[in-house]
Protein backbone atom coordinates (compact mmCIF):
# COMPACT_ATOMS: atom_id res chain seq x y z
CA UNK A 1 0.00 0.00 0.00
CA UNK A 2 1.41 3.26 -0.90
CA UNK A 3 1.78 6.68 1.01
CA UNK A 4 -0.78 8.15 -0.73
CA UNK A 5 -3.44 5.86 -0.32
CA UNK A 6 -2.59 5.32 3.73
CA UNK A 7 -2.70 9.48 3.76
CA UNK A 8 -6.26 9.54 1.98
CA UNK A 9 -7.31 6.14 4.28
CA UNK A 10 -6.26 8.37 7.59
CA UNK A 11 -7.89 11.61 6.67
CA UNK A 12 -11.16 12.65 8.79
CA UNK A 13 -13.75 14.71 6.91
CA UNK A 14 -15.21 17.49 8.51
CA UNK A 15 -18.24 15.76 9.72
CA UNK A 16 -16.27 13.18 11.40
CA UNK A 17 -14.37 15.96 13.07
CA UNK A 18 -17.29 17.85 14.45
CA UNK A 19 -19.03 14.59 16.07
CA UNK A 20 -15.64 14.45 17.62
CA UNK A 21 -15.69 17.52 19.02
CA UNK A 22 -19.40 16.78 20.43
CA UNK A 23 -18.30 13.67 21.89
CA UNK A 24 -15.69 15.02 23.70
CA UNK A 25 -17.52 17.58 25.10
CA UNK A 26 -20.18 15.42 26.33
CA UNK A 27 -17.39 13.24 27.95
CA UNK A 28 -15.58 16.56 29.60
CA UNK A 29 -19.52 18.07 30.68
CA UNK A 30 -20.03 14.42 32.18
CA UNK A 31 -16.65 14.03 34.48
CA UNK A 32 -17.36 17.47 35.44
CA UNK A 33 -20.27 16.62 36.80
CA UNK A 34 -19.34 13.62 38.24
CA UNK A 35 -16.39 15.34 39.62
CA UNK A 36 -17.24 18.55 40.81
CA UNK A 37 -21.21 18.93 40.24
CA UNK A 38 -22.50 15.67 41.91
CA UNK A 39 -19.88 16.40 45.00
CA UNK A 40 -20.71 19.78 44.97
CA UNK A 41 -24.54 18.70 45.31
CA UNK A 42 -23.84 16.61 48.59
CA UNK A 43 -21.99 19.47 50.06
CA UNK A 44 -25.53 21.59 49.39
CA UNK A 45 -27.33 18.62 50.97
CA UNK A 46 -25.30 18.46 54.31
CA UNK A 47 -25.59 22.70 54.30
CA UNK A 48 -29.19 22.43 53.91
CA UNK A 49 -29.88 19.98 56.86
CA UNK A 50 -27.55 21.64 58.93
CA UNK A 51 -29.53 24.98 58.32
CA UNK A 52 -32.83 23.29 58.87
CA UNK A 53 -31.46 22.26 62.38
CA UNK A 54 -30.31 25.65 63.16
CA UNK A 55 -33.38 27.21 62.15
CA UNK A 56 -34.95 24.55 64.71
CA UNK A 57 -32.73 25.52 67.47
CA UNK A 58 -32.92 29.53 66.94
CA UNK A 59 -37.09 29.22 66.96
CA UNK A 60 -36.61 27.09 70.54
CA UNK A 61 -34.13 29.84 71.64
CA UNK A 62 -36.07 32.78 70.41
CA UNK A 63 -39.10 31.39 72.05
CA UNK A 64 -37.39 30.55 75.37
CA UNK A 65 -35.85 34.12 75.20
CA UNK A 66 -39.37 35.02 74.81
CA UNK A 67 -40.75 33.33 77.58
CA UNK A 68 -36.99 33.76 80.16
CA UNK A 69 -39.01 35.59 82.70
CA UNK A 70 -41.66 33.12 82.85
CA UNK A 71 -39.24 30.61 83.26
CA UNK A 72 -37.34 32.29 86.03
CA UNK A 73 -40.48 32.49 87.82
CA UNK A 74 -41.42 29.00 87.35
CA UNK A 75 -37.58 27.60 88.84
CA UNK A 76 -38.20 29.88 91.74
CA UNK A 77 -41.15 28.53 92.49
CA UNK A 78 -40.53 24.42 91.45
CA UNK A 79 -37.00 25.04 93.82
CA UNK A 80 -38.80 26.80 96.80
CA UNK A 81 -41.64 23.52 96.30
CA UNK A 82 -38.86 21.13 96.06
CA UNK A 83 -37.21 22.52 99.22
CA UNK A 84 -40.37 22.05 100.95
CA UNK A 85 -40.70 18.34 100.26
CA UNK A 86 -37.12 17.88 100.83
CA UNK A 87 -37.61 19.52 104.58
CA UNK A 88 -40.05 16.89 105.23
CA UNK A 89 -37.35 14.22 105.45
CA UNK A 90 -34.86 13.39 107.96
CA UNK A 91 -31.25 14.13 106.60
CA UNK A 92 -30.20 10.94 107.95
CA UNK A 93 -31.26 7.74 110.07
CA UNK A 94 -30.17 6.23 113.16
CA UNK A 95 -30.80 4.15 116.18
CA UNK A 96 -29.99 6.85 118.35
CA UNK A 97 -32.44 9.33 115.88
CA UNK A 98 -35.01 6.81 116.59
CA UNK A 99 -35.30 6.43 119.94
CA UNK A 100 -35.02 10.32 120.56
CA UNK A 101 -38.44 10.12 117.88
CA UNK A 102 -39.94 7.76 120.44
CA UNK A 103 -39.15 9.88 123.56
CA UNK A 104 -40.62 13.07 121.98
CA UNK A 105 -43.86 11.34 121.16
CA UNK A 106 -43.86 9.80 124.82
CA UNK A 107 -43.54 13.35 126.01
CA UNK A 108 -46.15 14.96 123.30
CA UNK A 109 -49.11 12.84 124.19
CA UNK A 110 -48.79 11.20 126.81
CA UNK A 111 -48.38 7.27 125.32
CA UNK A 112 -46.46 4.74 127.02
CA UNK A 113 -43.88 3.25 124.60
CA UNK A 114 -43.86 -0.29 126.55
CA UNK A 115 -41.12 -1.53 124.06
CA UNK A 116 -39.54 -1.15 120.37
CA UNK A 117 -37.96 -3.52 118.04
CA UNK A 118 -35.72 -1.70 115.98
CA UNK A 119 -34.78 -2.62 112.78
CA UNK A 120 -31.69 -2.02 110.16
CA UNK A 121 -32.97 1.05 107.43
CA UNK A 122 -33.54 -0.38 103.81
CA UNK A 123 -33.13 1.80 100.87
CA UNK A 124 -36.40 2.26 99.06
CA UNK A 125 -35.16 4.92 96.29
CA UNK A 126 -32.37 5.84 95.04
CA UNK A 127 -32.79 9.18 92.71
CA UNK A 128 -29.77 8.43 90.12
CA UNK A 129 -30.17 10.49 87.16
CA UNK A 130 -32.76 12.18 85.80
CA UNK A 131 -33.62 13.49 82.86
CA UNK A 132 -33.78 17.03 81.71
CA UNK A 133 -36.38 18.57 80.10
CA UNK A 134 -33.97 20.91 78.27
CA UNK A 135 -33.32 19.35 74.64
CA UNK A 136 -31.02 21.75 73.85
CA UNK A 137 -28.93 21.40 77.14
CA UNK A 138 -27.88 19.14 79.54
CA UNK A 139 -29.80 15.79 78.67
CA UNK A 140 -29.40 14.42 82.16
CA UNK A 141 -28.76 15.33 85.88
CA UNK A 142 -27.25 13.22 88.50
CA UNK A 143 -27.74 12.90 91.79
CA UNK A 144 -26.36 10.80 94.73
CA UNK A 145 -29.69 11.12 97.12
CA UNK A 146 -30.84 7.99 98.65
CA UNK A 147 -34.50 7.01 100.33
CA UNK A 148 -34.31 4.82 102.97
CA UNK A 149 -37.10 3.31 104.95
CA UNK A 150 -36.62 2.64 108.80
CA UNK A 151 -39.74 -0.19 110.71
CA UNK A 152 -39.87 -0.08 113.97
CA UNK A 153 -42.27 -2.80 116.10
CA UNK A 154 -43.42 -1.30 119.16
CA UNK A 155 -46.07 -2.01 122.20
CA UNK A 156 -47.89 1.01 123.80
CA UNK A 157 -50.82 1.76 126.28
CA UNK A 158 -52.74 5.13 127.25
CA UNK A 159 -55.64 6.14 127.65
CA UNK A 160 -58.13 7.31 124.71
CA UNK A 161 -57.06 10.88 125.09
CA UNK A 162 -53.95 10.03 124.53
CA UNK A 163 -54.50 7.17 122.16
CA UNK A 164 -55.91 9.33 119.76
CA UNK A 165 -53.20 12.77 120.32
CA UNK A 166 -50.65 9.56 119.73
CA UNK A 167 -51.96 8.47 115.96
CA UNK A 168 -52.11 12.22 115.21
CA UNK A 169 -48.85 13.00 116.38
CA UNK A 170 -47.27 10.88 114.49
CA UNK A 171 -49.70 11.42 111.36
CA UNK A 172 -48.40 14.73 111.32
CA UNK A 173 -45.33 15.11 112.39
CA UNK A 174 -42.71 17.25 111.13
CA UNK A 175 -40.62 14.45 109.04
CA UNK A 176 -42.50 11.88 107.17
CA UNK A 177 -43.31 8.78 109.30
CA UNK A 178 -46.34 6.77 108.68
CA UNK A 179 -48.30 4.02 111.25
CA UNK A 180 -48.13 1.30 109.25
CA UNK A 181 -49.98 -1.07 110.78
CA UNK A 182 -52.35 -0.14 114.40
CA UNK A 183 -54.01 -3.13 116.87
CA UNK A 184 -55.78 -1.73 119.70
CA UNK A 185 -57.34 -3.36 122.58
CA UNK A 186 -59.54 -0.91 125.31
CA UNK A 187 -59.79 -2.16 129.21
CA UNK A 188 -63.04 -0.63 130.07
CA UNK A 189 -61.91 -1.01 133.53
CA UNK A 190 -58.80 0.60 133.62
CA UNK A 191 -60.03 3.09 130.87
CA UNK A 192 -56.80 1.76 128.74
CA UNK A 193 -56.30 1.79 125.42
CA UNK A 194 -52.60 -0.72 124.84
CA UNK A 195 -51.86 -2.48 121.68
CA UNK A 196 -48.79 -2.94 119.07
CA UNK A 197 -48.07 -0.95 115.89
CA UNK A 198 -45.36 -0.68 113.09
CA UNK A 199 -44.08 2.82 112.78
CA UNK A 200 -41.94 3.57 110.14
CA UNK A 201 -39.78 6.66 109.80
CA UNK A 202 -38.52 7.87 106.21
CA UNK A 203 -35.25 9.62 105.03
CA UNK A 204 -33.56 11.45 102.21
CA UNK A 205 -30.10 11.10 102.32
CA UNK A 206 -26.86 11.86 100.65
CA UNK A 207 -24.78 14.88 98.45
CA UNK A 208 -25.30 18.12 100.69
CA UNK A 209 -27.93 16.69 103.40
CA UNK A 210 -25.95 16.95 106.94
CA UNK A 211 -27.03 14.80 109.49
CA UNK A 212 -26.62 15.62 113.03
CA UNK A 213 -26.60 12.49 116.02
CA UNK A 214 -28.93 13.26 118.56
CA UNK A 215 -27.07 13.82 122.13
CA UNK A 216 -29.25 12.46 125.23
CA UNK A 217 -28.39 10.11 128.23
CA UNK A 218 -30.02 7.10 128.36
CA UNK A 219 -29.07 3.93 131.61
CA UNK A 220 -29.70 1.12 130.36
CA UNK A 221 -28.31 -2.27 131.33
CA UNK A 222 -26.72 -3.26 128.18
CA UNK A 223 -23.84 -2.14 126.69
CA UNK A 224 -25.03 -0.80 123.67
CA UNK A 225 -28.51 -0.13 123.61
CA UNK A 226 -28.48 0.28 119.80
CA UNK A 227 -27.47 -2.83 118.96
CA UNK A 228 -30.54 -4.21 116.78
CA UNK A 229 -33.12 -6.06 119.03
CA UNK A 230 -35.95 -4.77 121.41
CA UNK A 231 -35.70 -2.47 124.47
CA UNK A 232 -38.04 -2.08 126.77
CA UNK A 233 -39.05 1.08 128.17
CA UNK A 234 -40.23 2.20 132.09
Amino acid sequence: MDKDKLKGMLKISERDKKLLIVVMAVLIMALAYFFGYSNLSSQVDTLSTKKANLEVTKKDLKEKNNNKQKYITDTDKLSKAYAVIMDKYDSGSSQPNTIEFFNKTEDVTGTWVKSLALSPKTSIYKFGQIASSNTNGTSTYSSSYVGYKTSINITYEGNYEQWKHFIKYINTYASKCTIDSLAASYGESTGTVSGTAVISLYSIEGGDRKFSEPKFNSKTGTENIFSSGSLTTN
